[in-house]
């Protein structure tokens, strides 16, 4: 990747990396203009824009420093498989790593970001389907009807997120599976932002 950019493409791509590394947070279009000796905005706007179309980073709408370099994200983690079914403890793989970039999806600290692969059928009725990944964002509230990650008396599952009055409890989407009440507690590890799958040819 990167045999493709013009020379001025490629200098304003250096210069993002450069800021990068050095912690600085991500220049405006007009700080860009002022580095390279642009007299107008949108020769810095054209450029980023060409950029993120040639997968090199990515634009934050709303946000006048919301320029996130791609390459520099080396993929999630992937946290082995969680069962949509009969909660049960979770197969954890370590050091496995899947090759996304979460803001892609709407999850702009990567930090918070982990994946998971699906392991049975309570889920169909969301279109989940066992074998898929599913992208999961920890540290934010559920709101009923999300797709959540969850331990339930301490055990693993995928399901929906319920909250009526003081009642939770985890919704199945197949009738051939019984919607979870915790007995003793409920944590939720995450909300899912989006599920991928890859298709055999």
């Amino acid at each position: 990747m990167g045999s493709d950019l013009t020379a001025r493409q490629r200098e304003v791509l250096d210069f993002l990396k450069e800021q990068s590394k050095e912690g600085e947070p991500s220049p405006t279009y007009r700080e860009i203009c002022r580095h390279f000796g642009y007299k107008s905005p949108k020769a810095a706007f054209d450029h980023v824009v060409a950029l993120g179309k040639k997968g090199f980073l990515s634009r934050a709408k709303g946000s006048a420093r919301g320029i996130r370099l791609v390459q520099n994200v080396v993929g999630i983690p992937l946290l082995g498989c969680i069962v949509a079914g009969q909660p049960q403890e979770a197969l954890t793989v370590p050091d496995e790593r899947f090759n996304v970039d979460p803001a892609v999806y709407g999850i702009h600290d990567p930090s918070r970001a982990f994946a998971l692969r699906v392991r049975g059928n309570s889920m169909i009725g969301r279109q989940i389907l066992d074998g898929d990944i599913v992208l999961i964002e920890q540290g934010v509230a559920p709101r009923t009807g999300d797709i959540v990650a969850a331990l339930i008396d301490r055990e693993s599952t995928l399901k929906t997120f319920i909250r009526q009055g003081r009642k939770v409890w985890l919704q199945a989407e197949n009738p051939l599976f019984s919607d979870l009440i915790p007995v003793t507690d409920l944590k939720i590890q995450g909300v899912a932002r989006a599920i991928i799958r890859f298709i055999s040819k």
